[in-house]
Order: structure tokens, then C-alpha cells, then sequence
């Protein structure tokens, strides 16, 4: 199944969350809420060269055409862009400096965690029907080693040290994230105990990391995800979005009044 199929396939998956903190309402007009057009990200393409260099070259191509060092105003460049672009339809066009960028640090990740990348699966599609909360979830870990029971998380990031990743943690709810697919993929009959990140920085020298979230946080994420679900189960079966919230000033502005 490709990254495609399966955001279009049913079920909610661990970035739907993100709307369900809004409301159940959110979630149910996602469609609403998506970014226009193709968004590139330094993250995906990372993810690409490390997880699945194989397929690289079917969505990805780098800017290195033949005329590509001439003026950009030039009637030459623009001839010889026109012609690569259109050889490229459908693919993500990289700068050169971005693509050696994310070769750089592809190449740092394999070199550190390249042993935890092997010996697994990459970008596979878990489905688990939950009972409890009747509705379909579904995850995509980027690597998974069921002989190990671990599921790995490749993130690129500004700050990998232990004190910016951990507020990376909770900031962008990855250890929800973690609950999810363990649970999902336990629930799916996988074995799955262990959730690990390796996080690759985005400026030289791509420093990479590799860390393993522990217990009480993966239980915090839970506790989350828990809740938001109730939520939405709640409102599929009673009708209740719990749309409106309290607002209030600022303290400081009952000092100013």
C-alpha cells in the first residue's frame, strides 16, 4: 500500500488527533482543514533516502538539469528548465543544496542507527478495529523489527539534544504518537513493546540521536488519545462536539481595567 492509499484509506490515524484536540467536528471535516497543494518537506525526503532509496527517484528528482548553471534570466535557462520540468511531472523538484542537505544527513542516520534500520519492515499499514471506542485506526511506523518488537520514528529536527527533543515531545504530542502505534499495532496482533526515535538534526553537523520513550511518557500519551476518542465516541452516539470553550482576558488585563 502506498503513503497514498493509505491516508485515503478509512480510520484514524495518529496525526487526526491534532484536529480531534479542536473538536470531533474538526476531525469529521478534515477535508476542510488540509494544506493546498504539494508541501515539500526536508523531512520526507530523509525519510526517503534513509527508509526507501529503492523508490526514491519516483517522487523525488534533484535540480541538477543540463543548462542549469546559466543566468536564470536567460532565454537558454529557461528553455532548458522548461524541458526538465516537464521530464518531471509528478515528481518533487529539490534544489541541490536541499538535496545534498538531506544526502548528508541520510548518511548520518545509517551511520548511527543504520543496525536498528535493518532486518524489518519500512512504511508498512496497520489496520486494528477498536472495539471499545467502534472505530477503525490505523498507523504507518517508518520502520518496524517484529523480531525485536520495536517500532522506530525517524524525526528531523531543529534541536536533537535531550532537553530540546524532550520539549519536541510533548510540544508535538509524540508521545502520543508512541501509545498510538504500540497499541494499535498490539491490537492489530503485532508485537510491538518498544518505541524508539532516532532524530536527525537539520543544521551541520546533523547530529543523530537515538531514544527510547519511556514508559510513563508513552502512558501520559495514552491517557491523551483516551480521552480525545471518548470525545468523539461520545458524539457519534449522543451527538455532543463540545464545540463551544470559556475564554477570559489575560490576568494582566483585570490589572489594567
Amino acid at each position: 500500500m502506498t503513503n497514498a492509499e493509505y491516508h485515503a484509506a478509512e480510520g484514524i490515524s495518529a496525526s487526526d488527533f491534532r484536529l480531534l484536540e479542536k473538536s470531533p467536528l474538526h476531525y469529521e471535516h478534515k477535508e476542510l482543514f488540509k494544506l493546498e497543494g504539494p508541501q515539500f518537506n526536508l523531512g520526507t525526503l530523509v525519510h526517503k533516502m534513509v527508509l526507501e532509496p529503492d523508490t526514491l527517484g519516483d517522487e523525488f528528482v534533484k535540480e541538477d538539469f543540463e543548462g542549469c548553471e546559466l543566468n536564470k534570466n536567460s532565454k537558454a535557462y529557461k528553455e532548458a528548465n522548461a524541458l526538465f520540468l516537464e521530464e518531471c511531472q509528478g515528481k518533487t523538484v529539490v534544489p541541490v543544496n536541499v538535496w545534498e542537505q538531506a544526502e548528508a544527513m541520510a548518511r548520518n542516520v545509517m551511520a548511527i542507527a543504520g543496525g536498528l534500520l535493518q532486518g524489518g519492515k519500512a512504511e508498512q499499514s496497520i489496520f486494528a478495529d477498536d472495539k471499545l471506542y467502534e472505530v477503525r485506526r490505523k498507523c504507518r511506523p517508518d520502520y518496524y523489527r517484529p523480531d525485536l518488537g520495536i517500532v522506530i520514528d525517524l524525526k528531523t529536527t531543529a534541536d536533537g539534544s535531550e532537553r530540546g527533543f524532550a520539549k519536541s515531545l510533548y510540544q508535538y504530542r509524540y508521545h502520543r504518537q508512541a501509545a498510538w502505534y504500540l497499541d494499535t499495532m498490539q491490537m492489530a496482533g503485532h508485537n510491538a513493546e518498544t518505541f524508539i526515535f532516532i532524530t536527525v538534526e537539520t543544521s551541520k553537523p546533523y547530529m543523530v540521536d537515538i531514544w527510547e520513550i519511556e514508559p510513563l511518557s508513552i502512558e501520559a500519551g495514552r491517557e491523551n488519545y483516551n480521552t480525545l476518542l471518548a470525545q468523539y465516541h461520545n458524539y457519534k452516539t449522543k451527538g455532543v462536539a463540545n464545540i463551544v470553550k470559556p475564554i477570559s482576558i489575560p490576568d494582566w488585563g483585570f490589572k489594567e481595567e
